[in-house]
């Protein structure tokens, strides 16, 4: 590789991200030939990405992994990697777990984090090679101790739930703290949680606003919620219920489904804002639509009461039997009661029965 062929690919680069001059990505891909003819294995990386992401030239998959190919040759470590995900996704080349492990073990051999991620990967799921938790936790320490925040949240998550290995609270706190202090969502998320249910770790509410709400500000959902849910009814020193409903609303509006049942739940009570059934009766319906059986439980009740919509016996039946079926236990209960007493529907033992045993057996698993 000449000084000349370095000199095209930095000119190329500086195309590419617009720096110090105007964005190009066809000025890019012109200079990153001219280096790619010298065999600068950057270069040809790069426009192995350009016909990945159709920058500069039409998207084409196969044109892709053929550079991709030949700066692995040259020993890119990245283009190695990059090369094994397309022979695990089957884009630009065939699908071979062989070859994908191939090129994961040329990179991870020269210490590139990514790829030691992804070997272990393969082990952890028999994807090539006999399944061995053993041998992907060996190649995820690896790349952990290099500070791959994907690979430690990886290898703390596994702590945590004992996958693959024996539970170890002190392990996980270790490996989602490093993670989550170089600041992955996911990472964050999961100590936040572990410091709220005081899993592992002293229970603290503070110290899991903290590291929910650092997780929630980069839009992790399932965060935004247990904020929500931890401002709204946590202890004194964190509770917020006026911030709670805010990021309810975030959540909800987005679809999440505990959410908007939450949140609805706030509208019945008033907590957090003024009582409202009718905007109660929105996020439930939401919910029930998309099949959450909370929320078809609550606005069966809602139907059967007549509280924020008129009273409909059948329509609450409707959805207590949604809920039913996917065994929600009050919801069985509450069927189990209206065929006993033949109330909104006829009598019906044997249906009382059934709902009924439905429940203890529900609530025995």
């Amino acid at each position: 590789m000449t000084d000349m062929a370095q000199s095209h690919y930095q000119l190329g680069m500086n195309y590419f991200q617009g720096k110090g001059v105007e964005k190009s990505s066809a000025e890019a891909m012109k200079w990153f030939r001219l280096a790619a003819q010298h065999q600068h294995p950057r270069a040809i990386f790069m426009l192995g990405r350009m016909y990945d992401k159709g920058l500069g030239t039409a998207e084409n998959p196969a044109e892709a992994a053929k550079y991709y190919q030949k700066a692995a040759e040259l020993g890119y470590t990245r283009a190695q990697n990059i090369l094994g995900q397309a022979y695990i996704k089957g884009r630009g080349v065939p699908a071979d777990y062989d070859q994908a492990l191939h090129w994961f073990r040329k990179a991870a051999d020269q210490n590139f984090s990514d790829a030691q991620y992804n070997l272990g990967l393969m082990y952890a799921k028999g994807h090539g090679v006999p399944k061995d938790f053993i041998e992907a936790k060996r190649w995820w320490g690896m790349a952990a101790e290099q500070g791959n925040p994907k690979v430690q949240f990886t290898l703390g998550h596994m702590y945590l739930v004992g996958k693959g290995v024996k539970k170890n609270y002190s392990k996980a706190r270790q490996w989602l703290r490093q993670a989550a202090e170089q600041g992955l969502p996911t990472a964050q998320y999961h100590l936040g949680m572990m410091y709220a249910k005081g899993t592992g770790v002293l229970q603290s509410y503070t110290e899991a606003r903290r590291w929910l709400q650092k997780a929630a500000e980069q839009n992790y959902l399932d965060a935004i919620y247990n904020l929500g849910k931890l401002l709204g009814s946590g202890s004194e020193e964190v509770r917020d219920p006026a911030t709670a409903v805010v990021l309810l609303k975030q959540a909800a509006t987005r679809g999440h489904q505990r959410s908007q049942v939450l949140l609805g739940q706030h509208f019945v009570k008033g907590i957090g804002t003024a009582q409202d059934y009718q905007l109660a009766f929105h996020w439930w319906t939401e919910a029930a639509n998309a099949g959450n059986a909370d929320a078809q439980y609550n606005l069966g009740i809602m139907h059967l009461n007549g509280k924020g919509v008129k009273r409909d016996t059948l329509e609450g039946k409707k959805w207590l039997t949604a809920a039913a079926d996917q065994g929600h236990t009050k919801a069985q209960y509450c069927l189990g009661v209206m065929y006993s007493t033949g109330k909104g529907v006829p009598q019906d033992l044997d249906e009382a029965f059934r709902w009924k045993e439905a429940a203890e057996f529900w609530e025995s698993l």
